[in-house]
């Protein structure tokens, strides 16, 4: 899925893509060293292979080209990839109870920790819609000490 949302950002934009449906993983084609430093998804080192498809394989299942190389469209600009991919990134949460990929995610907490990182969940929305209100435990602790310290928030 978040492949899908990346090329749809990068629209004409992309280049070539390889696509597995076995291993759903997507394959952009970029020039050697290009993206060595990036850490928001794999990125194949050197030396590393790809097994690409026919030129005629466009479809599933298993490999096959999602955007097929043409001359002037084989590779992708690989900062334009890096921003389309951290934007899918972002919009791509997945679900807390079934744990499906959504691109319509729907807020459903903070929850708190003890190291003080919190952190944002989200559900799909056929899920969003068969949960019930959760308390925040530790904004209800809070808050009771304030209210017995007589501060307000």
């Amino acid at each position: 899925m978040i492949g899908e949302v990346a090329l749809a950002l990068l629209g004409e934009e992309s280049g070539a893509v390889i696509a597995d449906t076995r291993g759903a993983v997507w394959y952009w084609l970029v020039r050697p060293g290009t993206a060595a430093d990036w850490s928001l998804h794999r990125v194949l080192a050197q030396g590393a292979f790809v097994v690409v498809p026919g030129r005629e394989r466009k479809g599933g299942p298993g490999l096959h080209w999602r955007v097929p190389p043409s001359g002037a469209r084989s590779l992708t600009d690989p900062d334009r990839l890096h921003a389309a991919l951290m934007a899918a990134n972002r919009a791509v949460k997945c679900c807390y109870r079934c744990d499906r990929l959504t691109s319509d995610p729907v807020f459903v907490a903070d929850v708190h920790v003890a190291s003080g990182a919190d952190r944002a969940v989200y559900a799909c929305r056929s899920c969003a819609e068969r949960l019930s209100e959760r308390p925040d435990v530790l904004g209800e602790v809070a808050a009771g000490r304030r209210a017995l310290e007589g501060r307000a928030r």
